[in-house]
């Protein structure tokens, strides 16, 4: 059976409320759906970011990709293991997964979501160029937390709420809006806040440090792992 007509099958069945069972092909959703996999789809009034759905794209291609933004009257979608980012109307949603080989499907994390965000602005910023964003430091660090589920990471980010006045190189005024607190910070600080402009696990941060100061990773970590500590209770710092 083609996509056009499964798109058509499926939309009959579901516009029922009958849940289908479908087979996943490709590879575009690994880890979270393998070839083979066998997925249970429902259509719904309306889907949550986080969500699998299962729609008809352009030239009615059937894809099964992860809703990552709702806007403008719009679901944009992404596989987990792929780089674009494609924007589905509501009437080309068949419905969203529920089950994959009869087991619910689990609560998607909110890391994912905006890991996979980044690396499609990354895409986009390398004129959708795969090698180059597969290089970038966000998309090492999307397949180290999510395509090879590395636990217990913890990833930083400089807090984009906050308002940051920097009067020269080596001062830096930061404001919490929510707190009404301002912070203070050196060059140094300065320097880490910096590389903390894309997410970054603790290596990552310090091998972007180590470009910068005369130092081994050894050498500075504990300075940056009490500088993170302050920073996270500060809400200058958040991890994700």
């Amino acid at each position: 059976m083609d996509d056009k007509l499964l798109q058509k099958v499926l939309m009959a069945q579901m516009s029922v409320g009958k849940a289908v069972e479908i087979s996943v092909t490709g590879f575009s959703m690994n880890p979270t759906l393998y070839e083979g996999d066998t997925i249970t789809v429902q259509r719904k009034a309306d889907y949550d970011v986080g969500d699998i759905l299962v729609f008809t794209y352009k030239n009615d291609e059937l894809l099964v990709h992860r809703l990552l933004e709702k806007r403008d009257g719009l679901y944009f979608c992404k596989g987990d293991n792929a780089f674009r980012l494609e924007d589905v109307p509501l009437e080309q949603i068949a419905g969203k997964v529920t089950a994959v080989n009869g087991s619910p499907m689990l609560p998607c994390p909110q890391r994912l979501i905006t890991l996979s965000l980044l690396v499609n602005q990354a895409f986009f910023r390398f004129r959708y160029d795969v090698e180059k964003t597969r290089q970038s430091s966000i998309y090492q660090l999307y397949q180290k937390i999510i395509l090879r589920k590395e636990e217990n990471v913890m990833i930083y980010q400089k807090n984009k709420d906050l308002e940051y006045i920097q009067s020269d190189e080596t001062s830096l005024a930061v404001f919490d809006p929510e707190t009404q607190d301002t912070h203070f910070f050196d060059e140094v600080g300065i320097d880490i806040l910096n590389a903390l402009e894309e997410p970054c696990d603790l290596q990552m941060l310090l091998q972007k440090l180590c470009t910068i100061y005369d130092a081994s990773p050894d050498e500075i970590r504990g300075d940056v792992e009490e500088f993170l500590k302050e920073t996270v209770s500060k809400r200058v710092v958040v991890i994700i």
